[in-house]
């Protein structure tokens, strides 16, 4: 499946630009929660960067216990001085994500960044007509509720100024056709794309953006190969350019991208050369009926 192509040059690893060396994407005394962390996961790789960069403390969240001690103790190996929390929760049930809400606020703070990665994709897929209804249900509704979920809980918990980022993926925007029995998951994240839009609107204080995060090796990806066909051959960006892109998203550098949907691969320099075109258009990178509101 080929890359969401908007910049001229399509970027697959880490580059000097968003290098979190530079003073100007420091990340230092801040707090990170990330959804969907467990070892081997775009979070887990994502949290790592930000540790790597040197953030004071990280929030990791997710469903099974042992899984998250483990991408706890892989943090700690980066940097023994950062404090790591873990919580058990499920992203797509509202009481589950209340609890996990206050019990962050009591134990590690207000934060600064939250990364939502909290994802399902059904061992099972099948056409719409061939699906099995509760299995399909929480492949559509994970992601769309756990938007809802965030606003409502986390949201409050929030620093001024604070940073979301929600993974999505190009599938979004890919033929029936190339995906087939994928209908809840690319649906789903079409609507939380939308659903972050308004996220965005509504709190024009919140640097909030939705992005699609490149391809990586990750449990999913061979759940792709070994159930869907996905080519096992397919090219894989490096999990530096996740990690690294969101941190400089955090920074007021991209500030004029508020809003937008973008991909881990875009060229932050080409988008920076195209700040005040970003600025006279409101309908870049956004969801629109053929580039244009209706």
């Amino acid at each position: 499946m080929p890359h969401p192509r908007f910049t001229a040059k399509k970027r697959s690893t880490t580059y000097a630009t968003i290098d979190p060396a530079r003073p100007e994407l420091s990340v230092k005394g801040k707090t990170l929660y990330v959804t969907g962390a467990s070892p081997g996961t775009l979070g887990a790789g994502i949290a790592a960067a930000f540790v790597t960069a040197g953030i004071a403390k990280v929030g990791v969240f997710g469903r099974t216990k042992s899984k998250l001690q483990q991408t706890k103790a892989d943090l700690l190996k980066i940097n023994p001085d950062v404090t790591v929390f873990t919580h058990v929760f499920d992203a797509g049930d509202a009481e589950s994500v209340g609890v996990a809400a206050h019990w962050a606020r009591s134990e590690i703070g207000a934060w600064d960044v939250f990364i939502n990665c909290a994802a399902f994709h059904s061992p099972n897929p099948a056409t719409i007509q061939g699906s099995e209804e509760d299995d399909w249900w929480k492949t559509f509704e994970l992601g769309v509720r756990s938007v809802q979920y965030f606003t409502k809980s986390f949201m409050p918990k929030a620093r001024p100024g604070a940073t979301y980022i929600s993974m999505n993926s190009d599938t979004a925007f890919t033929r029936p056709e190339g995906l087939p029995k994928m209908a809840a998951y690319t649906a789903s994240k079409l609507a939380t794309a939308k659903l972050e839009e308004y996220l965005s609107v509504e709190n024009p204080g919140m640097r909030t953006f939705t992005i699609h995060p490149g391809v990586y090796r990750t449990g999913m990806f061979d759940q792709w190969v070994r159930d869907l066909g996905y080519p096992e051959d397919s090219p894989s960006d490096n999990l530096s350019l996740a990690g690294n892109f969101c941190i400089w998203l955090t920074s007021p550098e991209s500030d004029f991208l508020k809003g937008r949907y973008l991909a881990a691969t875009f060229d932050v320099d080409e988008l920076l050369e195209r700040k005040a075109e970003f600025e006279k258009d409101p309908k870049l990178l956004r969801i629109t009926w053929a580039g244009t509101y209706l």
